[in-house]
């Protein structure tokens, strides 16, 4: 067990994935490990990571985890719940209910053409198993930008975290993932917030011992969705572990947030920018142009000015 531990490097449902599958892996031969290596040397392997609102039936959070192998180096590409997206008929295109509507398969299979690269596994995750493995760890020490202090008793939230050193518990971990009212770019300051606890979380992981492993392991079985295989996962363990944990990029997809004619805000992708960072985050082997990003439009809305015209728009960056 201890042999994971550095494994645990990346992010919370990753994590979730290589303890899982990995602890069932623990009695298999050496050669076992080494087939799973060598029969896909040198590609690189991503995974679909979706956290999920159970009560909601919404993927919250989303993101990309890449890892290549033969590197041994690891990047995360979030991107935004509110991400307009055409994959249905109905109002409401907002890429956190794309799960529910298309299921994991497809949905995995539609960002792959999206993005441009291939996206071989996903993962999902109920978002209240954060509380209970964050926990299972200790806690997590972070230093935070700001106050952050919201209550809604609708739903029976209460946040109040201190700006600086803060060592938080399972409780506190929510707190922090769930409060984005009180940033000026509201639900970017959440995906910036994600990204500190997330580095604070893969530190703290580096430390873990067999007990905290093994507390992780029974918080998430019965919690974790994902059509990855055990080779796969004995392989991403070996990469993983030779990773270094606090200095793994992580950005989110290039866009703005904008609001639509009904009101609701929607997050609309910027296509050069977000061609640039599939080939600086999503690592694929051969750089992809302009017209092997998004080629069927699933991000843009030509009948939405605004949102047509970020789309279009020069890379922010270039």
């Amino acid at each position: 067990m201890k042999t994971l531990s550095r494994g645990l490097a990346l992010l919370i449902t990753l994590i979730c994935l290589v303890l899982s599958v990995g602890s069932r892996a623990s009695g298999m031969a050496d050669s076992v490990r080494e087939t799973a290596v060598s029969a896909t040397e040198g590609r690189t392997v991503r995974f679909l990571v979706l956290g999920r609102d159970r009560a909601a039936g919404l993927t919250d959070s989303i993101f990309v985890v890449s890892v290549d192998t033969r590197q041994k180096q690891a990047s995360v590409l979030q991107i935004p719940r509110d991400t307009y997206a055409n994959y249905t008929d109905r109002d409401y295109k907002k890429l956190n209910g794309a799960l529910s509507v298309l299921g994991a398969a497809e949905l995995k299979q539609t960002l792959s053409e999206a993005l441009g690269v291939k996206l071989h596994y996903f993962v999902i995750l109920e978002l209240s198993t954060l509380r209970g493995v964050v926990d299972a760890i200790g806690g997590v020490d972070v230093n935070l930008p700001q106050d952050l202090i919201y209550e809604d008793p609708a739903q029976g939230l209460s946040i109040c975290l201190r700006a600086g050193e803060n060592h938080l518990d399972g409780a506190g971990a929510e707190q922090l993932v769930r409060f984005r009212s009180g940033y000026p770019n509201a639900d970017l300051g959440r995906l910036d917030a994600q990204k500190l606890f997330l580095r604070a979380f893969a530190i703290k992981c580096k430390s873990l011992t067999a007990r905290q492993i093994g507390a992780v392991i029974c918080r998430t079985l019965t919690a974790l969705q994902t059509d990855v295989s055990l080779p796969e996962a004995i392989r991403t363990v070996t990469a993983l572990r030779a990773c270094d944990a606090e200095h793994f990029p992580m950005a989110t997809l290039a866009g703005e947030a904008v609001q639509g004619s009904s009101g609701a805000w929607y997050y609309c992708v910027n296509r050069t920018g977000a061609c640039r960072m599939a080939n600086e985050y999503l690592m694929p082997h051969i750089p992809l142009n302009i017209a092997e990003f998004d080629p069927n439009g699933f991000f843009d809305r030509i009948e939405n000015e605004r949102f047509h015209e970020i789309y279009i728009a020069p890379d922010p960056l270039a």
